[in-house]
């Protein structure tokens, strides 16, 4: 009970807070959002809702003989990569400080950066389930938040919660968790926490789009 309370009242209070953002918001320190933060924007509620690079990480999945595959994986480079540039976009935007937490396909820890001023407590445990959500469901903490609590069925709202609780609380209905693919291969996730909901997806979007590893993100 005490989770689904808290889970209700933390969906609202980040709800209100992606509501207040729009091409014309205005940061904390007075400058107006970046064009490309606003044209990120206009992005979500585009049917294509996704961003890619040009240079290849690795090549698709080959036949390495006997029947197995060989599918590319996310390296510590490159997610070392993701991280740094998030981390700088957060720093260039004016955003409070964030944790950045990048996954492999499997769900394991590859980087997690917390930047001074983040709290230590909590929020590291928000990145990893946010990017632990788009390992396991194949889809942004967006999605898993918006799927569930787009009607006014009680029903799927309970499914969502009950989902979180039985997973130990290592998934999050909310954004700031993106999925990593490399063609038709999910290869990863990046999970960003401390700032708003948008702003911790926007942070870790730019983290992969800035990298040039060749990944399309989901969102």
């Amino acid at each position: 009970m005490k989770l689904n309370a808290f889970l209700v009242s933390s969906i609202g209070l980040l709800s209100k807070r992606s509501q207040a953002f729009s091409p014309n918001h205005i940061l904390k320190n007075g400058r107006p959002a970046t064009r490309i933060y606003s044209d990120y924007l206009s992005r979500l509620s585009s049917p294509v809702n996704h961003y890619s690079t040009t240079t290849p990480i690795a090549s698709t999945s080959q036949d390495v003989g006997g029947g197995f595959q060989h599918v590319p994986k996310l390296g510590l480079d490159q997610a070392d990569a993701i991280a740094n540039n998030a981390v700088g976009c957060c720093r260039r935007n004016g955003f409070s400080p964030v944790t950045v937490v990048v996954l492999d396909a499997s769900g394991s820890l590859i980087v997690s950066k917390r930047m001074d001023g983040c709290p230590p407590v909590v929020f590291p445990d928000f990145a990893l389930a946010k990017a632990t959500t788009g390992v396991v469901m194949g889809y942004p903490s967006r999605t898993f938040r918006d799927k569930y609590t787009a009607d006014e069925a009680s029903a799927k709202f309970c499914q969502m919660t009950t989902m979180v609780d039985i997973s130990n609380g290592r998934m999050a209905p909310f954004p700031g968790g993106i999925v990593l693919k490399l063609g038709d291969y999910i290869i990863g996730a990046v999970g960003v926490s401390g700032a708003s909901g948008d702003e911790d997806e926007y942070c870790a979007i730019r983290g992969v789009v800035e990298s040039g590893l060749g990944l399309t993100t989901l969102p």
